[in-house]
């Protein structure tokens, strides 16, 4: 087995953050071989750990100061493929995702479009 980390600054306070990454349907949509795997939730220690078959991982969400933090995935996997290029892109489409929808959310409650 292989093991790859990657780290990735997000805009956003960690708690909101692991908030959404923490939802069931948040990581499998975006991180390959997840599709069957019931991830493992730790809110103390805002980390999320999972196993299945050949491929198991743990993201955790850092706390970076005010409104920022960082997401940490090392993933152990016996894919042959880009692996750290699949890994940026999930991490992107989550913080991408996370990101929309807390504006969204702000907007709503500031009853504002934009």
């Amino acid at each position: 087995m292989t093991s790859y980390e990657y780290r990735a600054p997000v805009e956003m306070a960690a708690r909101e953050l692991f908030e959404f990454l923490a939802r069931p349907q948040s990581l499998p949509q975006h991180l390959p071989g997840l599709s069957g795997a019931t991830p493992r939730i730790d809110h103390d220690r805002r980390r999320v750990s999972w196993e299945e078959g050949g491929y198991r991982g743990e993201l955790d969400v850092v706390d970076d100061g005010a409104g920022h933090s960082e997401v940490v995935i090392a993933v152990e996997t016996d894919d042959p493929g880009d692996v750290r290029r699949e890994l940026e892109e999930a991490v992107a489409a989550l913080a991408h995702r996370a990101t929309a929808e807390a504006d969204v959310s702000a907007a709503k409650d500031q009853n504002t479009w934009y």
